[in-house]
């Protein structure tokens, strides 16, 4: 049955004002039962054969009550009542039902009504067991993804992934008058080879032991506007007296020419094995121009 809380009152009895035919919906008692709907009523309970349970569904004028019938199906044609039959209020079947139902839903549903101190603890328990999803968030308080975060600067909205991520990539990309804290720069490794392949894709940063004799360098994912630099941390392996040739860097694919050097003094590594150099890369603009800054046999 439906999970609902039913009227009763104890030891109330009337009678019908006027009759209630076969098929009438509608019960005029002569008395107030003092509730109002949902109530049961037994309509000539003290009569085995025309013994009717009915339901006041609706309404709160006892004169005019809605009902259902037969509701123990004990008719198959719903009989007719005299004005003056005697109706009584009593516990039956249905009650229990109703009672038992809604203890039920209460222990399913944690709805314990008017209480707001456990609705807010269920709230808090909910969360806390990481069962919030979107479709408990009301959608006009989600930033949408055209939207950015920063024109709706807001301690009570959340923004979609797809805000944060164009926030990331196009408002957070221009660092103006920032303060950086604990900067550090992701540090790669680079294979010795005749030709070192060096991704800006993986970090501004690199060490790389020479086994070989460097003849190229080609760079990529070096960004296409602005200033770019790349430092490399070259240490000789046990043989040493390996070198780095300049006069044939590629950046992004393009073209190779030679870098430049400060008086054009190009670059020599130290010799010596376990010998530390640092050359450190300029690029502006990807072009096809790289400059060179070697800092030199570190101790």
């Amino acid at each position: 049955m439906t999970a609902q809380e039913s009227n009763i009152v104890n030891a109330f009895e009337t009678t019908l004002a006027a009759q209630l035919a076969s098929g009438g919906t509608s019960m005029n008692l002569a008395a107030d039962p003092g509730v109002d709907s949902p109530a049961y009523f037994v309509i000539d309970p003290d009569n085995d054969s025309n013994r009717e349970i009915v339901l006041w569904a609706s309404g709160t004028d006892h004169s005019a009550a809605t009902i259902t019938r037969d509701l123990d199906t004990k008719h198959g044609t719903d009989p007719t009542h005299a004005s003056g039959t005697k109706v009584r209020l009593a516990v039956v079947k249905q009650h229990f039902e109703d009672i038992h139902d809604r203890v039920n839903d209460i222990a399913l549903t944690g709805d314990v009504t008017g209480t707001l101190a456990s609705a807010t603890q269920d709230v808090a328990t909910t969360i806390a067991a990481g069962a919030v999803d979107f479709a408990m968030i009301n959608q006009g308080d989600l930033i949408t993804q055209a939207e950015t975060i920063t024109s709706n600067d807001s301690d009570t909205k959340i923004p979609t992934a797809a805000a944060v991520k164009n926030y990331a990539d196009a408002e957070a990309a221009t660092l103006t008058n920032k303060v950086l804290q604990d900067y550090a720069e992701t540090d790669q490794d680079v294979t010795s080879a005749a030709v070192l392949a060096i991704d800006l894709a993986n970090g501004n940063t690199c060490s790389v032991t020479l086994a070989h004799s460097v003849t190229d360098i080609d760079f990529t994912n070096v960004p296409a506007a602005g200033i770019a630099t790349f430092t490399l941390i070259v240490t000789q392996d046990g043989t040493g007296s390996r070198t780095m040739a300049i006069n044939k860097t590629t950046v992004n694919g393009q073209a190779e020419t030679a870098a430049k050097t400060a008086g054009a003094a190009g670059l020599t590594l130290s010799t010596a094995a376990a010998s530390i150099d640092i050359v450190t890369f300029i690029f502006k603009d990807a072009s096809t121009t790289v400059f060179i800054v070697p800092q030199l046999a570190f101790a």
